[in-house]
C-alpha cells in the first residue's frame, strides 16, 4: 500500500455521510437515558445544595436570575461561555427543595433554560501492573512508522499537564485551569498528553489542555480526581473558543443534561469529542459523555486483544484501542497504566492524524471505522468491542 491508500479509504467511508454536515442548527436536542436509569445512577455531585443552569442569551440569564432570586434561590455566579454561545448560572438551592425540585423550578421560570445538578466526573484510569515489558500499542494498531503529522490543534479535558515531562518535548502545550478548589496532581493529564503528543505517533501537535479536575470535591469526602460538570463545560467552552475541533475526554460519570446541551453546542460548531467509556465494570450503567450519541466512545484491550476487565460495556461502545499495561516514560524507568482513559488518546490521535477525518462529524467517523478496524468478539459491531480494534495500516 502507498501513503495515499489510507486517505482514499477514509474518503470512501465518508462519502455516504456528507448530508449529515447540515446537522447542528441553532436549537438543541437532549438525548437523556430512560428515567429509571437516571434515578438509579444518581452519581456523585460536587455540592448537593448547588444547582446550575444554561441559557442561550444574556437576557434569558437575567430573567432567570431575577425569577430564581424571587423564589429564594441564592445567586452565586454567572459565566459567559462565548465559545459555546451559552450563559451558565450557579445558585444555592433553597430549603425544602432538592435537586429535582430545583431543576423543575428553574426550567419553569425560564422555559428555554436547561437546569441540572453539578455531577462529578471521575478519571477513568488505574495503575497498571509491571507484567508488561514491551511497548506493544503502536504495533497492535499498526501505526505508521515514523508517526504522522497533526492536522490541527488537539484538545483535552483532564487534569493539568506537566509541560516539561518526557515525551512532550516536541509538542506545543497550551494550558488553562478550570478546576474548582485545589487542582488535582498532573500525572493523569500528563500521561494522556504523552499518548496524544508523542512525536513518534503524532508530530507537530499544538495541544490545548483544559485542567478541569480538582483534588477533591466540595462535598467533603475528599474523593479526589473528579471534575464538576461546571468545570467541564467551562473547559469545553475554552477549547471551542480556541478553534479546537478534536477533544479527548478521559473522564466518565452519570448522565447530565447540562453536559448534554454543551456537547450538542460544541458539535454544532464542528467539534468532535472522543471519550473513555469508563472503568466501572461490564455490568455498570452507561458512563458519560461517552454514551452520548454525538460522542465517540472508546474501550480498552490488552496486548492479546482481550477486553479490559473493568471496561463498561454497551451499545454506545464505538471502538477499541490498547489500554492495558501501557508503558509511559518517567523517572525510574517510567510506569505502566491501564484503563479506558489510556485507550481514548490513541483514537483521538487517529482522528487528528488524518486530513480526511480531522473535520468530520461523529457519524462520519463511525462510517470510517468500518474501514479502519479489526473485528473482535461477536461478528460485526457489538457491545464489548464496538466496531473492533482500531487498525490504521501504512501511510498517514
Amino acid at each position: 500500500m502507498t501513503g495515499m491508500t489510507r486517505r482514499a479509504r477514509r474518503m470512501a467511508g465518508l462519502a455516504g455521510g456528507l448530508a449529515l454536515l447540515l446537522a447542528g442548527c441553532a436549537d438543541y436536542a437532549l438525548n437523556p437515558p430512560p428515567p429509571e436509569q437516571i434515578r438509579a445512577d444518581a452519581g456523585r455531585v460536587v455540592d448537593a445544595r448547588e444547582i446550575l443552569a444554561l441559557t442561550a442569551s444574556p437576557e434569558s440569564a437575567a430573567s432567570l436570575r431575577a425569577g430564581a432570586e424571587a423564589e429564594g434561590f441564592t445567586f452565586r455566579e454567572q459565566t459567559a461561555l462565548s465559545g459555546l454561545g451559552l450563559w451558565m448560572l450557579r445558585f444555592d438551592i433553597p430549603e425544602p427543595l432538592d435537586g429535582p425540585g430545583a431543576i423543575a423550578a428553574l426550567e419553569r421560570l425560564e422555559p428555554g433554560a436547561t437546569a441540572g445538578v453539578n455531577h462529578a466526573y471521575r478519571l477513568a484510569t488505574d495503575e497498571g501492573s509491571d507484567a508488561a515489558r514491551f511497548a506493544y500499542a503502536d504495533a497492535l494498531l499498526d501505526w505508521p512508522r515514523g508517526g504522522c503529522r497533526a492536522q490541527g490543534p488537539v484538545g483535552m479535558l483532564d487534569t493539568g499537564v506537566e509541560r516539561a515531562a518526557p515525551g512532550l518535548a516536541g509538542a506545543r502545550i497550551v494550558t488553562r485551569g478550570f478546576a474548582r478548589g485545589t487542582p488535582a496532581a498532573t500525572r493523569h493529564g500528563t500521561d494522556v498528553a504523552t499518548l496524544l503528543a508523542d512525536p513518534r505517533r503524532l508530530g507537530g501537535v499544538t495541544l490545548y489542555a483544559a485542567g478541569v479536575v480538582s483534588a477533591e470535591t466540595g462535598d467533603g469526602e475528599g474523593a479526589g480526581g473528579e471534575a464538576g460538570v461546571d468545570s467541564l463545560i467551562k473547559g469545553l467552552d475554552w477549547l471551542d473558543s480556541q478553534g479546537v475541533r478534536v477533544v479527548n475526554v478521559s473522564l466518565a460519570g452519570p448522565y447530565n443534561k447540562l453536559l448534554d446541551r454543551a456537547v450538542d453546542r460544541a458539535q454544532a460548531d464542528g467539534m468532535v469529542l472522543v471519550a473513555a467509556v469508563g472503568n466501572d465494570g461490564p455490568g455498570a450503567a452507561p458512563r458519560y459523555p461517552a454514551a452520548l450519541g454525538n460522542v465517540l466512545g472508546v474501550t480498552a484491550v490488552d496486548a492479546r486483544r482481550h477486553i479490559y476487565r473493568k471496561a463498561v460495556q454497551g451499545s454506545y461502545v464505538d471502538v477499541a484501542a490498547p489500554g492495558v499495561d501501557i508503558h509511559l516514560p518517567g523517572p525510574g524507568g517510567g510506569h505502566f497504566v491501564s484503563g479506558t482513559s489510556i485507550a481514548a488518546p490513541f483514537v483521538t490521535a487517529w482522528v487528528a492524524s488524518d486530513p480526511a477525518l480531522y473535520s468530520s462529524s461523529v457519524s462520519e467517523l463511525r462510517s470510517a471505522l468500518a474501514q479502519s478496524t479489526l473485528d473482535l468478539g461477536a461478528p460485526g459491531p457489538d457491545a464489548v468491542f464496538g466496531a473492533g480494534l482500531l487498525h490504521l495500516g501504512p501511510g498517514c
